[in-house]
Parts: C-alpha cells; structure tokens; sequence
C-alpha cells in the first residue's frame, strides 16, 4: 500500500475506485475489474481495468473519469494520451485506471499478471 504523511484514507480510496468502477459499468464498459493491490507493491493501492470499443470511446471515456474525479482529493498524475493505443491509463498515485481496447487487454493480460491480487469488484458486460 502506498504511505506517506497526508496520505488519504484507505476507505476513501476504496470508495474512489468503487464509484469509477460503477460509472464505468454504467456506461458500458467491459469486463470491469478492481484489484486491490495490497501489500503486493508500493506503486499503488488499486488497478481499475476496463475494456472499450475503440478510440473515441477511451477519449470519452477518459474526460468523463477525469470529470467525475475532479471533486475529489485524487489529483491526476499521469496519463498516457496515445488514444490510437490499445492502452490508455490514468495514474492517481493510489489508483490506477485501465482503459483497453480489446487487444490490448488480450496482449498486456494485467489480471494475470497480477494474479495474486484481491478482486474487489468485477462485472463482465457485454458489448451489446
């Protein structure tokens, strides 16, 4: 788990990832997954991991996250704006958000790699 003086709370977090994970199931995004990533790294508290249709949808769907975050203490540290990728992320600091195009989550296959992880909310979804 990520530390340090002013680190916000683990159940703020938690409700963070939750309310993205939600609103991504919403908007119909699929195979929605949270892994809780605690005490298997340093680099973060928890993967948000979703796949998309395509490109303009990852842009939509990117500036609706940002929107939905911008009242809380999660400031955005980075993200990768390679749209045309099959992988687009947005770096929180305790939470990182994945936005997959299909190949993408097929190739990169994070659920796997981090296999160890809790799953702390999954929705499968389907294209319709």
């Amino acid at each position: 788990m990520t530390s340090g003086s002013g680190a916000p709370d683990r159940r703020k977090v938690k409700s963070a990832v939750l309310k993205i994970a939600e609103f991504l199931q919403e908007k119909r995004a699929e195979d929605i997954v949270v892994l809780d990533l605690d005490g298997l790294t340093t680099i973060t508290d928890f993967f948000v991991i979703c796949t998309v249709r395509s490109s303009v949808q990852t842009r939509a769907f990117v500036r609706s996250i940002e929107e939905l975050l911008q009242d809380v203490p999660f400031k955005l540290l980075t993200r990768n704006i390679g749209y045309e990728s099959p992988w687009v992320l947005l770096d929180y600091n305790h939470f990182i958000v994945h936005i997959f195009l299909k190949e993408g989550r097929n190739y990169y296959q994070l659920e796997k790699f981090w296999s160890s992880a809790k799953v702390m909310y999954s929705h499968k979804g389907s294209f319709l």
